[in-house]
């Protein structure tokens, strides 16, 4: 008989750990919500590290922001790139309610992750998004979810209206000028001062652009101290009622079906004009001069600046001068022509183009791009690839990902010590703020360092590739909403060669 002897392996195969993230959400930023969002690390840090075959990559929470839009909250807008990189393999959230409150989007991202193989496990309901039939479950509790932010929402607004009749409702945020001391408005004079002198200065014939300048040239800084005036922003002051010390509420109004979008009021809801609701700031009489005033220039203004608008006007530059191309009417027939060249030809010598001509470049762009090649594709996978080694590469980025870990974790330690009673709830409260504005700081610096030119591309690529997508069939007459939406600008050349920028940053020739 054969003598057997076993050889036993050097080293065994390591299980492959299921890479694991967290999402939480909590809608305000009160104490109490932050004891929450410390709870949820806890919970969810505990939960992960229990089981040997998962690996925790990171917790992403949203701190202060409502569950209707996804796009609103970017920790989730970072896990779903980080789903798409494929760096995460499952996602574990407390409920649907928590992942989103729309149930159109929460199914949308749902039905993406899982076309990526990356499942999303509710905890709550006890539902495993890659399991067959838990996605009608999925439908059903999102539903809810929709409808209780509905309701929410509904009960909300009927408050607000009824504060509205009264003249008792107050907004959340005073104008530039005020500021909101106890629920009531108040006189703020280092901006007030600014107030009543771009009233005066505009009585006295400056033009809401010249003021911006004008406040810019200064230095005197908006009310958030960021950005610049505007000539928008200096005649919104100078229309706003609440300066003479009224208030004209529900300028705005939001739709009743989700996800809420806000929109200017222009008749479709009630308005309420309450007098006297707190210190004027500016006398009746100026603001009513004013206010003639803007009417008379707006009139004036609109009268003289009707003129046709076409889906090429300011889109196409001669490649010879740099000057725009503008619309010709030449024997019947319509053509775009250089500025330069329609004033005098011998100033720039490039050529009249119909209009026809220029539209079949685009279409034939539009149709190599969707049904030819799969150049789209290409770019992509390069983009997402170059992605992938920037951030692998990307020290700074990695140094900070493993300080709010730190940070997440010092978190976690106040509050059991909170709950131990060990940390009286007045220092813990300072010092969970102050973690958590660190965190808020680092987190934003992140986003800075990894928001590479390269990320943005990519982002609007696959848009591109997803809106192209979209046509079934080929292209055979011009589509200007999708040549506004994808095409940047436009070049054209003595050669007849139209060079076509679009979304992303590509370009691309066609001979016309």
């Amino acid at each position: 008989m054969p003598e057997v002897k076993l050889i036993s392996p050097v080293t065994r195969r390591a299980i492959d750990k299921k890479r694991v993230a967290a999402y939480c959400r909590v809608s305000s930023n009160s104490a109490d919500q932050q004891n929450s969002y410390a709870n949820q690390i806890k919970v969810y840090t505990s939960l992960i590290q229990k089981r040997k075959e998962w690996e925790l990559v990171e917790i992403f929470a949203d701190e202060g922001l409502s569950g209707m839009k996804a796009e609103n909250r970017t920790e989730f807008q970072r896990m779903i790139q980080m789903c798409e990189l494929h760096q995460i393999d499952l996602i574990v959230t407390k409920s649907v309610s928590r992942f989103a409150r729309n149930a159109k989007e929460s199914l949308a991202y749902v039905r993406k992750l899982k076309l990526l193989g990356i499942g999303v496990q509710f905890e709550k309901e006890g539902i495993f998004t890659l399991a067959l039939g838990d996605e009608m479950l999925l439908n059903t509790f999102s539903a809810i979810a929709q409808e209780e932010s509905k309701a929410i929402s509904q009960n909300q607004r009927l408050s607000i209206v009824k504060r509205m009749e009264d003249g008792e409702y107050v907004d959340s945020s005073a104008p530039y000028g005020f500021r909101l001391i106890n629920k009531e408005l108040s006189v703020y004079e280092p901006e007030a001062e600014i107030v009543r002198t771009i009233f005066r200065l505009y009585l006295n014939g400056f033009s809401t652009s010249e003021l911006a300048r004008e406040l810019n040239a200064r230095n005197i800084p908006t009310k958030t101290g960021k950005g610049v005036w505007r000539s928008a922003k200096v005649a919104y002051i100078l229309g706003n009622e609440k300066y003479i010390g009224d208030s004209r509420y529900q300028k705005t109004y939001r739709d009743t079906t989700v996800p809420f979008k806000q929109f200017t009021n222009r008749g479709q809801e009630d308005q309420f004009y309450a007098q006297g609701t707190h210190a004027p700031l500016i006398d009746k009489e100026t603001f009513e001069k004013v206010q003639f005033l803007l009417k008379k220039r707006q009139d004036a203004f609109s009268k003289s600046t009707t003129q046709n608008i076409y889906p090429l006007t300011s889109r196409i530059q001669c490649s010879e001068c740099g000057s725009f191309f503008r619309r010709r009417i030449v024997s019947g027939n319509v053509k775009w022509g250089c500025c330069q060249h329609i004033s005098d030809k011998n100033a720039c010598r490039s050529n009249y183009y119909s209009e026809e001509r220029i539209y079949d470049g685009f279409i034939a762009m539009v149709n190599k791009l969707r049904f030819g090649e799969d150049i789209l594709g290409q770019v992509i996978s390069r983009l997402e690839s170059a992605t992938i080694m920037y951030k692998k590469n990307n020290l700074a980025a990695r140094e900070m990902s493993q300080n709010i870990a730190e940070l997440n974790a010092k978190l976690l330690m106040l509050e059991q010590l909170r709950a131990k009673g060990y940390l009286a709830p007045e220092v813990h409260q300072a010092q969970s703020r102050e973690i958590s504005n660190q965190l808020a700081s680092l987190k934003k610096e992140r986003q800075t360092e990894l928001d590479t030119q390269i990320i943005r591309m990519l982002e609007d690529v696959r848009h591109l590739k997803a809106t192209l997508d979209e046509l079934e069939d080929p292209l055979e007459s011009f589509d200007e909403k999708l040549f506004m939406e994808i095409i940047k600008e436009i070049t054209i050349s003595r050669a007849d060669e139209m060079e076509m920028t679009i979304i992303g940053g590509l370009k691309f020739t066609e001979l016309i």
